[in-house]
């Protein structure tokens, strides 16, 4: 399995704020993206995920420890999706 990062930008509309990131445990990218979708869909007519910005860990540790001390306020995990 891999993590994904999903961020938020300043937009009100988004699930959650600036300073947020939601972790998404998924086996590749693309499913890492519809996890993420399943749980916070895309606004209304748009076909655009409902984000500012994913990464991949590797992308994303260097982000995470400057701007983003505190753990996700959200995690999304395949296994969880497979038990509900």
């Amino acid at each position: 399995m891999e993590r994904f990062y999903f961020t938020f930008g300043t937009d009100p509309a988004y699930p959650f704020g600036i300073n947020d990131y939601v972790e998404v445990e998924a086996e590749n990218l693309e499913q890492a993206i519809h996890l993420f979708q399943a749980v916070h869909p895309n606004r209304p007519g748009s076909s655009c995920v409902n984000c500012a910005f994913w990464y991949s860990e590797e992308r994303f540790r260097p982000l995470m420890y400057q701007y983003y001390p505190m753990p996700p306020i959200e995690t999304i995990s395949v296994r969880r999706r497979d038990m509900e």
